[in-house]
């Protein structure tokens, strides 16, 4: 390949690289965490006293006391069986107001039997997916922008790719380590991004898909379907209309009736949500969600019925759906790991974390590259993507350590929730100004032991303030709360160990480098340019 092919692939790689890498680095750290969203929601709840497990008998109950109290929820409402994990049944009502936004109505049964309607105020698990899939733009228009980001994403792989291949069996498992800091951050980039190569690729593509795929089939919705494209889509991807309610009311069969009849259906189902449409009508349906026992990648099933009488309108099972279905179903399935169980959790754990790390080294190869080697004066954009770099990135774990450490704080206060979301982005917009307050070097350095301190602060919380300690929880069979303070204490020894290397190379590193704390190194972006060049030596004080 030429050398002016190369060097123009290069350039695409670095600047695509650059206009997605802070965004898909909060993408990816807050991806990797979500991996475990199910367990970090009881992690959130351990401290709430949790409802006894509730029977079939008491989900019905739940339903006919909601309805009777909000009549307006029978148009949509969703039961949420009890299980193991999360004792008691749950029934959500999303009401739509006037300005076509959404608001979230939640109702349980206390254990006196009467309807509790406050919300539940733990989100962190809910917090934390949406930073994934936003990465903290507002979520009006966030998912699209992410969507792009994608795009550009996938041209970066692309195009990397490209520039390796030529040495790409001499370099694949180099990583020289030394004085040369810029090769070193090079062959680590490099060996994580091939490595991972197959994952970043389903990961570019299926996130692209999810985000903005509905913009690649709105020309054929309005030029070519003329606005009838969704029906015949839908059931291709196993989404089957209800039916439109006939205004006559009809009773409905109960939580166990239904239950029964969708497992005979589906023999194995465990069933975990009920969405009914139109309760209480003449053509109420109920779609009934759950777990199969199928060795496909995919192994959720749903089947459609009528309310009142139990005729089975649509089945949807891993073994029998459409292409197109299991094609969607499949991608969405390897985006969000629901296979494999945990083993298959923690090895996308460790991807998605050096999914950021790729995009936090592509940076700082940036940074490296542009960086005058023997001059005091730098140029204002490295300056500048250094000190963004550090704020975004280090702020991005510190605000996530934040609302860890303000959701388990706040335990059973009303407004625990928006206090959690508040102090993610005090901590993070608090990083980026302190990031162009300090110099780069000593700003790093302190960003980073801040977010260790916060997230050391996480399993000290618990063993200080948690009524029963995490071991105890462990030895009863109830891991979460253990395994996710043992993680706490690895990732903040690591940030103590990067701030340490931090601040060792700020004092015996390049004295000319952004990342130097030498009285030159360290305001090198204030100091105009030298009338003569500096050699690469210690400066003497």
């Amino acid at each position: 390949m030429k050398p002016t092919t190369i060097k123009t692939f290069l350039d695409v790689h670095t600047w695509t690289g650059l206009g997605a890498g802070l965004a898909l680095f909060i993408a990816f750290y807050t991806g990797a965490i979500t991996v475990f969203t199910h367990e970090l929601d009881i992690w959130d709840q351990y401290s709430v006293p949790a409802h006894s497990e509730q029977n079939y008998a008491m989900a019905e109950e739940l339903l006919q006391r909601v309805l009777s109290a909000e009549p307006a929820s029978a148009e949509s409402l969703r039961l949420e069986l009890s299980s193991e994990d999360h004792p008691g049944n749950i029934a959500r009502w999303y009401q739509r107001l006037e300005d076509g936004s959404y608001t979230s109505h939640e109702f349980r049964l206390t254990g006196e039997d009467t309807l509790d309607t406050a919300p539940n105020s733990s989100n962190l698990a809910g917090f934390i997916y949406v930073l994934h899939y936003t990465a903290g733009l507002p979520s009006s228009f966030g998912l699209y922008v992410l969507g792009i980001i994608c795009v550009i994403y996938g041209i970066a792989l692309v195009s990397g790719l490209i520039v390796f291949l030529p040495n790409m069996m001499k370099d694949l498992f180099v990583v020289r380590s030394g004085h040369n800091k810029k090769r070193f951050w090079l062959d680590a980039h490099n060996v994580v991004g091939v490595m991972s190569l197959p994952w970043h690729i389903m990961f570019a593509w299926s996130s692209a898909l999810l985000a903005i795929g509905v913009f690649l089939l709105a020309p054929f919705q309005w030029m070519v379907f003329d606005d009838d494209l969704m029906p015949i889509v839908g059931p291709e991807l196993g989404r089957i209309s209800t039916l439109a309610p006939s205004g006559n009311n009809a009773p409905m069969l109960s939580v166990s009736e239904i239950v029964h009849i969708t497992q005979k259906e589906v023999p194995g189902l465990e069933p975990t949500q009920l969405r009914y449409s139109h309760a209480g009508d003449a053509n109420a349906t109920v779609r009934v969600i759950g777990k199969t026992r199928t060795e496909n990648l995919d192994p959720w099933a749903s089947l459609i019925l009528k309310a009142n009488n139990g005729d089975i309108l649509n089945v949807s099972h891993p073994d029998n759906k459409s292409p197109g279905a299991t094609f969607y179903d499949g991608l969405v399935a390897l985006h969000f790991v629901s296979f494999g169980g945990y083993l298959a959790k923690w090895v996308y754990l460790l991807l998605g974390l050096a999914g950021a790390f790729l995009f936090y080294s592509g940076n700082l190869l940036w940074i490296e590259s542009r960086r005058k080697r023997r001059k005091l004066e730098q140029l204002r954009s490295t300056v500048f993507l250094a000190r963004l770099n550090s704020g975004v990135c280090i702020g991005c774990m510190a605000g996530v350590s934040a609302a860890f450490l303000t959701s388990r704080g706040l335990s059973g206060f009303a407004e625990r929730a928006n206090m959690m979301e508040l102090s993610y982005y005090l901590v993070f917009f608090a990083s980026i100004l302190w990031s162009f307050l300090r110099p780069v070097a000593v700003g790093t350095r302190e960003l980073l032991l801040v977010c260790g301190m916060l997230t050391l602060a996480i399993p000290i919380f618990d063993a200080l303030f948690l009524d029963t300690s995490a071991v105890g929880y462990a030895i009863a069979g109830h891991w979460i709360v253990l395994v996710t303070d043992i993680v706490a204490i690895l990732a903040a020894a690591a940030f103590f160990w990067i701030a340490n290397t931090v601040n060792k190379r700020a004092k015996y590193g390049d004295p000319n480098s952004v990342w130097s704390s030498s009285s030159h190194g360290a305001r090198a972006d204030q100091l105009q340019a030298p009338t003569s060049e500096i050699t690469n030596t210690p400066v003497q004080h």
